[in-house]
């Protein structure tokens, strides 16, 4: 079995000797939070071997329960888990049932059970009722309660409701809640050219706060704080001289405000490139069709990754023998991967054929007390975002981009 860092040694100590009923592992990624978690949640499991009780696993979905949790319980225990028809594998004589727990009725689905224990991985991806429900199901005694996260917002109600009581005492005298903070750092384990590498690529601003540091700091500010002009302007003349090998396209649909469909160009080193924008007010569905027929007339029979929010345009455009494509729209994900290609200088933009884009790139904004953009000046920018983050969504979340 891996050696453990200092870090999750003080996890698995207070987990053994203080025994609280739940703990919080919270930080940076790649920290080592859900790895000793894991291991920890196995050694509850097993206290009761072979006695038929139940447990939990949440996850934001099943595709993420699977990826975080069950493939690395496969290799420590050597075998495989298959999940049956209520979603549930048997590990030591006892039903672990896996719950998706992202949804507002989530916690419609953890309801009737008596659970001796439960692993939430990514608390903050989980619904906040989902989160509530799953703990208050842990009633069997001596049921305890892992939650692994990152960071968000310092008011998100993981913080609120768990992190910040670290150190609550029952009136027996029993800690009920210990919280750990992770740093990138404390993964003493990884290679130190990796960490590096990574430390490198991390975008600036919150990015670089949460994912390195483990701060759970608001978002402000200009969004894409690594976009230089000097940097990631190019011109039509350079970009020609780039040996192109694959286009796609973003579309983010709009009337009052600007609709706007963005080609993205890719070239034989996977550098990106912004080679055309069509950002227009009050068009109907009828002129983005004439639009989008032309950019495929141009560029072949490309993808056309279309925000979800007009599901009949998507449609429209498919009886037209477009290839739209629902977008991902992970907000805070997808930006960090574009922010992730400008950090990088991966990403440019051919600045003769945009004018939208230059008047959004240093308008576009947090909006500090949600968390998300402010929605205006992001219409191009989401675009660029549905594009992005759907064309290169299994390398990013596999962590290979």
């Amino acid at each position: 079995m891996t050696e453990l860092t200092k870090k999750q040694m003080e996890v698995m100590d207070s987990f053994i000797k203080e025994q609280p009923k739940i703990i919080v592992a919270s930080g940076a990624k790649r920290a080592g939070k859900t790895f000793v978690f894991i291991l920890l949640f196995l050694m509850h499991i097993a206290k009761y071997e072979g006695q038929g009780l139940s447990f939990i696993i949440g996850g934001a979905t099943q595709a993420s329960i699977r990826r975080n949790i069950l493939d690395d319980m496969e290799a420590i225990l050597g075998k495989e888990l298959k999940l049956n028809k209520s979603n549930a594998i048997t590990v030591f004589g006892n039903k672990v049932y896996c719950f998706d727990g992202a949804q507002s009725d989530s916690w419609k689905k953890a309801r009737g059970f008596t659970a001796a224990g439960a692993l939430l991985n990514e608390g903050t991806a989980l619904h906040d009722m989902f989160v509530k429900e799953v703990i208050s199901r842990c009633s069997y005694q001596g049921a305890r309660v892992l939650i692994d996260t990152n960071p968000e917002n310092p008011a998100h109600s993981v913080k609120k409701d768990y992190i910040d009581k670290d150190g609550q005492v029952l009136k027996n005298g029993r800690v009920n809640i210990r919280a750990f903070h992770f740093t990138l750092f404390d993964n003493d384990r990884l290679d130190p050219e990796y960490v590096e590498s990574i430390v490198a690529s991390t975008p600036s601003g919150m990015f670089t706060d949460r994912d390195i540091h483990g701060q759970w700091v608001a978002a402000e500010g200009v969004i894409y704080k690594d976009f230089y002009k000097n940097v990631h302007y190019i011109s039509s003349e350079e970009f020609a001289e780039k040996n192109i090998v694959s286009y796609f396209a973003g579309v983010d649909w709009g009337y009052e405000h600007h609709g706007s469909i963005v080609v993205l160009a890719e070239d034989d080193r996977g550098d990106l490139f912004l080679c055309e924008e069509h950002a227009h007010q009050h068009k109907e569905i009828d002129d983005w069709v004439v639009i989008a027929k032309d950019v495929k007339e141009r560029y072949g029979n490309i993808n056309f990754y279309c925000d979800t929010a007009r599901t009949e345009h998507i449609e429209r455009f498919r009886r037209e023998r477009l290839r739209a494509i629902y977008a991902k729209k992970s907000v805070v994900a997808g930006i960090e991967a574009v922010a992730r290609r400008f950090k990088l200088h991966k990403l440019f933009i051919v600045e003769d054929r945009v004018k939208r884009f230059d008047e959004e790139i240093y308008m576009y904004a947090w909006n500090d007390k949600t968390g998300e953009p402010v929605k205006v000046f992001d219409d191009v920018l989401d675009a660029l975002r549905y594009a992005l983050y759907t064309h290169y969504y299994k390398q990013i979340i596999t962590g290979r981009m």
